[in-house]
């Protein structure tokens, strides 16, 4: 309710004018284009259209000392298999995701193949080894980015017709891994993350992110959601997706 003085509606106004001031911050757009995408994609507070930000997985402080960081980067350093058991420890199953047996042998073929076919992808062993001294994990996946994202590319196509693989492959985690590790550098929305959907039929439903499409370098292009009550993931660009607020 609004009083005599009409105090309330200027709060609401400065209210919208700071979303829109971050939104076009965001967006990297004029100040007049963000307001007609906040109107048009109907933001609720704390909501941000997907094209756009980073979220995250697992979004857990890291509190290990130096010393155990520099033994994990320093096995992350190690190709094929050490890099391979980091990342699948780093970015441990969330109920059906990030899930499946096999993961770190998967990706360690993956691996190898590249090194086989794409040398030039795959960093000096002396410089890795001596970023792996820094004890930063985005020190070293900033050295192997071409390598991971080769990785990934290869995930994208039928790696059952390029590799040797046992039975009913991990291809699906494997691939959120690979996805919620790209989206630290290149930004984008990790496997797991909470939205809502813009465009028709799924118009306000919500759905849950459950892999990334990615094109030329950069962040995801579209995403693979699993809408809430469905039992089928549909393909949604970034523009159609909104992120749910807490994430």
């Amino acid at each position: 309710m609004t009083d005599h003085n009409g105090r309330r509606a200027p709060r609401r106004g400065r209210a919208r004018k700071r979303a829109i001031r971050a939104q076009a911050a965001r967006a990297g757009v004029a100040y007049s284009v963000a307001a007609r995408q906040l109107e048009a994609a109907g933001l609720r507070p704390g909501e941000t259209i997907a094209s756009y930000g980073r979220t995250v997985y697992p979004a857990v402080f890291d509190r290990r000392t130096f010393e155990q960081r520099r033994d994990d980067t320093r096995r992350a350093a190690i190709l094929p298999a050490g890099r391979a058991a980091h990342l699948v420890e780093r970015f441990p199953p969330c109920g059906e995701l990030y899930s499946g047996e096999g993961r770190a042998e998967l990706l360690s073929l993956l691996y190898l193949a590249i090194a086989e076919r794409s040398p030039h992808l795959v960093p000096a062993l002396g410089d890795l080894a001596w970023t792996a001294e820094m004890g930063e994990a985005s020190a070293v996946d900033l050295e192997c980015a071409a390598l991971d994202r080769e990785a990934r590319e290869l995930l994208e196509r039928d790696p059952a017709t390029s590799l040797t693989l046992p039975p009913n492959p991990p291809i699906e985690g494997a691939r959120q891994i690979l996805d919620a590790l790209l989206v630290i550098a290149n930004d984008g929305h990790a496997p797991g993350t909470r939205v809502r959907m813009l465009a028709s039929p799924f118009e306000n439903r919500l759905a849950t992110i459950t892999g990334a499409v990615w094109g030329a370098p950069g962040p995801p292009v579209a995403y693979r959601v699993l809408v809430d009550g469905l039992s089928v993931r549909v393909a949604a660009t970034p523009g159609e997706l909104i992120v749910l607020a807490g994430q």
